[in-house]
């Protein structure tokens, strides 16, 4: 790999160890509010912590590897993270839980992209462990940003309704609603070139 590969793999890295590591510490603020108060989100929410947690335990090995300096890389990348998709989930939580989890959502979804251009960037360098562990953190993700779409519905509705069996009813409704837009069947037609 040539000097050039090597410092555009290792701002791909550290541009994503920023972006989870900011993640991983507003999901821990998220887990200490307040407004945390359903059981199947502190589960989620914990689950997400740990992956987090442990993906930016590797990805600083990684950055090691390739040469960055984690202090000043961090210190850059959140500055430049500052009113992205990342600045929506690190202020203070004022927000009802069904907002932290979109948040959540928006955040894993930005990071599971992130880990498919790691991967094929580390394939096109021809760094195989990189490229791996890319592959393997996304693998991580997409079970959570799928535990997150079947939560929301039912998190709002509780939100929404004070009778407890109406507000299931609603977001078991929702749920099976949103979740079929996401069959098979929908997701792979074929695209229409316009």
């Amino acid at each position: 790999m040539s000097n050039e590969e090597k410092k555009s793999l290792k701002k791909y890295t550290s541009d994503l160890y920023a972006l989870e590591r900011h993640f991983m510490n507003a999901v821990k603020k998220q887990k200490s509010s307040d407004k945390v108060r359903d059981e199947k989100a502190i589960e989620l929410l914990h689950e997400i912590d740990k992956t987090a947690s442990n993906h930016v335990q590797s990805l600083e090995k990684h950055v090691e590897r390739l040469g960055g300096n984690l202090k000043s890389d961090l210190k850059s990348k959140i500055a430049s993270f500052a009113g992205s998709v990342a600045g929506l989930i690190d202020g203070a939580r004022h927000d009802v839980l069904s907002k932290m989890l979109r948040d959540d959502y928006t955040a894993l979804s930005m990071i599971a992209i992130g880990y498919t251009m790691l991967h094929t960037h580390a394939l096109a360098d021809d760094d195989l462990e990189l490229a791996g562990l890319a592959e393997n953190h996304l693998t991580h993700c997409t079970p959570l940003i799928t535990e997150l779409s079947k939560i929301v519905p039912l998190t709002v509705a509780a939100e929404l309704i004070e009778d407890p069996a109406k507000a299931d009813e609603i977001g078991r409704k929702a749920l099976g609603n949103t979740q079929a837009a996401w069959k098979p069947k929908v997701v792979n037609k074929e695209p229409q070139i316009v």
